[in-house]
């Protein structure tokens, strides 16, 4: 008997040695697999979701949830394609997250039905029209696990301020992509606003980023002032935006400060890095147990009036009166 399982012990040892040795390599990083995965994504780079998504992670840690200690965060960039997106919204299937936040309308409606499928909440954030986007039915209809933080902006108070900084505005350029529902939204409202100002819009339309500069150069010598809403397409080219504009002493205006800092002149603008702190709050409620019924969808973030002062220098345009106490200079 003794011999018996001196020969068993001989072969057992080499085979739990394999077996160890294939399990390190097949399965890296196994203790890290015991942490709440939040799965993060974002349809394409630039500052503006960047810096909704450093402020969240950012408010996450404060509040206890650190990447590599008590979560572990895993972050995918589709780089401006949708097939990118489709194939990053598979991986996160496979991840069993427990939330996923989906920065921005194109990168949300790619990961809903696989949020819905595997019932794992989804946040989004940065997103302009959760409704129009059939993300929600309305924004206090957060019960089928899918609710976040709008950037929706009034038109009113933008085309106002392009009017006090370009009077009399007759022709404004509307620089947008046609398939991003968050830009078609706004850009009704603004349509509305501006016929009872008697401004017309001269619409110039870009499918991808690669198509922006064209698409600015086609408002040159058309237009007053050039103006783009939060399109995540024109965002990503507003430094070549700018750059166009600015030689030709036609103004541009966003609704971002990111797109400021690169050289628009003037945006009413939210303040990005709380909106990520109010999305880590969301988040953090989440993996506390709360439901997503817990939090409407809302767009009570700070927001704020900034100005490139260098390109306001160079367009020779001063600050209207009205703004002049409660704007805030970039250069």
């Amino acid at each position: 008997m003794a011999n018996k399982l001196q020969k068993f012990t001989k072969y057992l040892i080499p085979l739990a040695a394999f077996f160890t040795f294939s399990a390190f390599y097949l399965f890296p990083n196994s203790n890290s697999s015991d942490l709440p995965i939040i799965a993060i994504t974002q349809i394409i780079d630039h500052h503006t979701l960047d810096e909704v998504r450093t402020g969240m992670i950012d408010a996450l840690q404060q509040q206890g949830f650190k990447d590599g200690e008590t979560v572990h965060i895993v972050y995918e960039n589709a780089n401006g394609n949708v097939s990118v997106a489709t194939e990053i919204a598979k991986k996160f299937q496979t991840l069993k997250p427990a939330v996923i936040v989906a920065l921005s309308t194109q990168s949300a409606q790619t990961l809903i039905s696989i949020a819905r499928q595997e019932h794992v909440p989804l946040v989004f954030t940065a997103v302009t029209d959760p409704v129009a986007a059939k993300l929600v039915t309305a924004y206090d209809k957060t019960a089928e696990g899918v609710t976040g933080i709008s950037d929706y902006m009034p038109a009113d108070p933008q085309l106002k301020m392009i009017q006090e900084f370009v009077p009399p505005l007759k022709k404004l350029g509307i620089l947008y992509n046609p398939s991003e529902v968050n830009s078609v939204s706004i850009l009704k409202q603004m349509e509305q606003a501006a016929n009872a100002s008697g401004i017309e819009l001269v619409y110039a339309a870009a499918n991808n980023t690669a198509e922006v500069v064209a698409a600015t150069k086609s408002l040159l010598g058309k237009v007053d002032a050039i103006y783009f809403p939060n399109d995540n397409t024109v965002m990503a080219a507003a430094s070549a935006v700018a750059n166009i504009a600015n030689q030709e002493k036609i103004p541009v205006f966003a609704n971002d400060s990111a797109s400021v800092a690169s050289g628009v002149l003037a945006a009413v603008a939210y303040d990005r890095k709380a909106m990520g702190g109010k999305t880590a709050d969301i988040v953090a409620g989440l993996l506390r147990g709360r439901m997503t019924a817990d939090f409407p969808v809302t767009h009570d973030v700070p927001q704020e009036v900034v100005v490139n002062s260098t390109t306001q220098a160079l367009l020779s345009i001063a600050i209207p009166e009205n703004y002049r106490n409660q704007i805030r200079l970039l250069s």
